[in-house]
């Protein structure tokens, strides 16, 4: 025995919603009910005319302009065939139609020509003496004409504001989208000067290490013990960097500053340099951004001196006051042979793009002495 499948559920037509399917089945209750309640009118035929007039808007939103069209030529036919012996009101259903054409016909000469089409409907009726019929003084088809008007303005002013909010919904939707991508610019400079500060150090107290394996264990223990410390933090620093993409990350680690540029100096001159660190200047507070943008500098700027000046003699200089940081790298010519490097490495474009980024000034060159130069000012305050 097999289960038979489950009935899928039913749905509505795409041209159409449950709100057009609301308001057409509660107008076209109404002017049923109307015409079956007055004595001696042919029922089919007003029936039919109620139906007609109210249905169609079912469709009011995917078809607008057929649909006021529609509506004003039922009416035009039901005031000729009836005169002033109409049955219903057809009036509410006109209204209807003329919001939606307001509210979602552009541009607004073509919904102006929609929405001068009941009115005209309306006048047509008038001159076949519809608006004769008992109860409707004929002064109040400019009253009617006038509520025609009004209720296409009202759905013009709902278009506008629902197109405002899509313009600033979409300036946040693309605010957002800019966000991210600077978002994900700055972890990947992160990432690269993570990587490539660990690799360098790696790299060299390896060979270190290789060298002084067979003559010196103690000092061979001391270059790796510094690899293992330098690749465990590189590794801490990417989880770090790697949790703002988790969206259930509550805290995370705080991210180096200028107060760690000391532990940079101390593993470069571990690798073979000797580094002369320099700092002073007024005491200030820096934003924890530009502490972070100054530590990368200097990072990247040793990893630089590592890689293509070995053994060079460096030193760095961090000076901060009220109004900017001033961090500068200088290193002198390598004393020893550098090993090859692939082309198109972005750390000097990585630094300016962090300066540039806080409205600093940056430039870096060779020194006539045969070395190289890192400077950088970041403002503190933002003019």
């Amino acid at each position: 025995m097999t289960a038979s499948p489950p009935a899928r559920p039913m749905r509505l037509p795409a041209w159409t919603s449950p709100l057009d399917l609301a308001v057409a089945a509660a107008l076209a209750a109404w002017a049923v009910a109307e015409a079956l309640l007055v004595p001696g009118a042919f029922l089919p035929a007003q029936v039919g005319f109620a139906l007609a007039v109210t249905l169609p808007l079912v469709a009011r939103r995917r078809f607008p302009g057929t649909v006021m069209i529609v509506l004003a030529v039922v009416f035009l036919s039901h005031a000729a065939m009836s005169g002033a012996h109409a049955t219903f009101n057809p009036f509410p259903s006109l209204l209807v139609a003329a919001f939606t054409v307001a509210s979602h016909v552009s541009p607004v000469w073509r919904s102006a020509l929609l929405g001068a089409v009941p009115i005209v409907a309306m006048l047509g009726g008038h001159a076949l003496g519809y608006f004769g019929a008992p109860g409707i003084e004929n002064a109040g088809v400019l009253f009617l004409l006038f509520f025609v008007g009004a209720t296409w303005a009202a759905g013009r002013i709902v278009r506008q504001r629902g197109l405002a909010v899509a313009r600033t919904r979409e300036g946040a939707d693309r605010a957002a989208g800019e966000a991210v991508a600077l978002e994900r610019a700055r972890i990947a400079r992160e990432l690269h000067d993570v990587i490539a500060h660990a690799v360098s150090v790696v790299a060299l107290q390896a060979a270190a290490a290789e060298q002084f394996l067979d003559r010196d264990t103690d000092r061979a223990r001391t270059h790796l013990a510094l690899t293992r410390r330098t690749a465990h933090e590189a590794l801490e620093e990417m989880r770090n960097l790697l949790g703002v993409l988790r969206e259930d990350e509550a805290d995370y680690a705080p991210q180096p500053g200028l107060e760690r540029v000391a532990e940079l100096v101390a593993e470069t001159r571990a690798a073979g340099h000797a580094v002369r660190l320099e700092t002073g200047g007024a005491e200030a507070t820096v934003p924890d951004g530009i502490s972070l943008a100054g530590y990368r500098i200097v990072q990247e700027a040793l990893t630089n001196v590592r890689k293509h000046a070995p053994g060079a003699p460096v030193t760095v200089s961090v000076r901060t006051d009220a109004e900017r940081v001033r961090v500068v790298v200088l290193s002198g010519a390598g004393t020893q042979p550098a090993a090859p490097s692939p082309p198109g490495g972005h750390g000097i474009l990585g630094m300016r793009e962090r300066v540039r980024v806080y409205g600093g000034d940056f430039r870096t060159g060779p020194t006539p002495d045969g070395g190289w130069s890192v400077e950088a000012e970041l403002p503190v305050t933002r003019s």
